[in-house]
């Protein structure tokens, strides 16, 4: 089969005003697609991302909402304002550590619906418009849950590794329309808060001998939109860090 020509298709990115999901939006306009930015508050971001990528030559609309609670809202302006959709990239995530002995209901629950529950309706809603376009899924997850597991992140790994699980179940499931795949990034941003000793201390455990990118990360979401025959899988973007526990 050869290779989908993302040329004058479109895609709806959750979580695109800045960091990874803003480097995805960027890569797939590029490629020439134009893109839904999804953003929760943060509204100026956006619109720079969106000046961004009019800047490339493709159309970029904003739509904002919680994905944990508005995911048929969200994938409806995408699709009333683009026309159509080809693909749906779920990037949009909430990250905290917190020591399981710590953990309320109210933190639990927040994370899942983040990380699981709202990327699951997303997809759903998205399920329809998909197949009418032959089109795909990319999800964002994360080594931890998938092939590590650190202490103090729970909540965030079950949230996670629920999110892979369902990236290939939902490949399964709704396959040959829809092909369904994830990305899990290792460290291409640090969280904010960590100390240079902190950041020196993560780098050591990369085999590739330092931290990758955002763009590593969008390309990977550009190749796997654009492999007709690649689906259910998840594929690690870590310098090899899941290989060195």
């Amino acid at each position: 089969m050869d290779e989908v020509d993302l040329r004058g298709r479109t895609a709806l990115v959750t979580g695109a005003a800045a960091r990874v999901g803003k480097a995805i939006a960027l890569e797939l306009s590029r490629a020439g697609m134009d893109v839904a930015i999804h953003y929760r508050d943060s509204r100026e971001q956006a619109a720079a991302t969106a000046a961004e990528i009019r800047a490339l030559g493709t159309d970029a609309i904003l739509v904002q909402g919680d994905q944990a609670t508005d995911a048929p809202r969200i994938v409806s302006e995408a699709v009333g304002a683009l026309g159509r959709l080809d693909l749906l990239v779920c990037s949009a995530a909430a990250f905290e550590k917190v020591p399981a002995a710590d953990l309320d209901r109210a933190r639990w629950d927040a994370m899942i619906a983040a990380n699981l529950t709202g990327p699951f309706f997303l997809m759903q809603a998205a399920a329809p418009h998909l197949r009418e376009r032959q089109g795909s899924i990319v999800n964002l997850v994360d080594l931890l849950g998938t092939s590590q597991v650190w202490k103090g992140y729970a909540h965030y790994a079950v949230a996670k590794a629920g999110l892979a699980a369902l990236t290939r179940l939902l490949a399964l499931e709704w396959a040959p329309d829809i092909r369904v795949n994830a990305v899990a990034p290792g460290t291409v941003l640090f969280p904010e808060g960590l100390t240079e000793d902190e950041q020196a201390r993560i780098v050591a455990r990369i085999p590739a001998g330092g931290p990758g990118s955002p763009e590593d990360v969008a390309r990977a979401v550009r190749f796997l939109a654009s492999q007709p025959f690649v689906s259910g899988q998840v594929l690690a973007v870590d310098g090899a860090r899941s290989t060195n526990p």
